[in-house]
C-alpha cells in the first residue's frame, strides 16, 4: 500500500504547454463543462448531476487522494492562460510492485489538440523519475481510438484484450490493456 506523501498535495508538473496542478476552488466551472459531457460523465466521478455543492466535494475528495498517497488527481491546465481544459491522474495502489495506472479526461474544446498525450506523457516520466514506477498502465475501451491514438503519442505499447476487467458507467466492460514500461 502507497505511504502518504504531503508532498503530493501540492505537486505541480509542467510539460511544454500545460502544467499538472492541484484542483483549485476556481475550477468549478471546468467541473460544470466536464459533467455536461456524457462521455466523461459516465466514466469518471465528476458529479453529475453538477452542483456548486458537488463540485465542491469533488475538490476536496481530489485532495484528500493526494494527501492519502492513493491517487495523484491533476487538473490539466494550459500554461499560457490557466484554463483547465482536463483532468489526469495517477493511481498508486500497485506502487510497492513498481506499477501505477494513468486515467484521464479531457474537456470537448482541448480534444485534437495533442493535450492528452502531453498531460499523460508528463505524468507518467515524473511517476518514473520522482516514485520510481516502472510499469504504468492505460485501460482504454475497444472503441475508443482516440484514446488508443492518445496512448500510443505518449510512448505506451498495447498489450492486449482484458474480458470484463472493470466497471465503467455501472456494468463491466471489456478493455485494451497498454503500458509503457521504464527505461533502465
Amino acid at each position: 500500500m502507497p505511504v502518504p506523501d504531503p508532498g503530493l498535495a501540492d505537486l505541480e508538473v509542467p510539460t511544454e504547454r500545460l502544467v499538472l496542478r492541484p484542483w483549485r476552488q476556481g475550477d468549478l466551472g471546468a467541473l460544470a463543462q466536464a459533467a455536461a459531457d456524457s462521455y466523461i460523465a459516465s466514466i469518471t466521478s465528476v458529479p453529475e448531476p453538477y452542483t456548486v455543492e458537488a463540485g465542491q466535494a469533488f475538490l476536496r475528495r481530489m485532495t484528500e487522494l493526494s494527501a492519502s498517497g492513493v491517487t495523484v488527481p491533476r487538473a490539466v491546465a494550459e500554461r499560457a492562460t490557466g484554463t483547465v481544459v482536463g483532468h489526469v491522474s495517477l493511481r498508486l495502489r500497485d506502487l510497492d510492485l513498481g506499477r501505477a495506472g494513468l486515467g484521464y479526461w479531457m474537456l470537448p474544446p482541448a480534444r485534437g489538440r495533442g493535450l492528452a498525450r502531453e498531460a499523460v506523457a508528463g505524468l507518467t516520466e515524473w511517476a518514473f523519475r520522482r516514485l520510481g514506477v516502472w510499469r504504468a498502465e492505460l485501460c482504454i475501451e475497444p472503441w475508443n481510438d482516440a484514446s488508443k491514438r492518445v496512448a500510443l503519442g505518449a510512448g505506451y505499447e498495447r498489450e492486449g484484450l482484458l474480458r470484463s476487467y472493470q466497471v465503467m458507467g455501472g456494468r463491466r466492460c471489456d478493455v485494451e490493456m497498454y503500458a509503457r514500461v521504464r527505461d533502465r
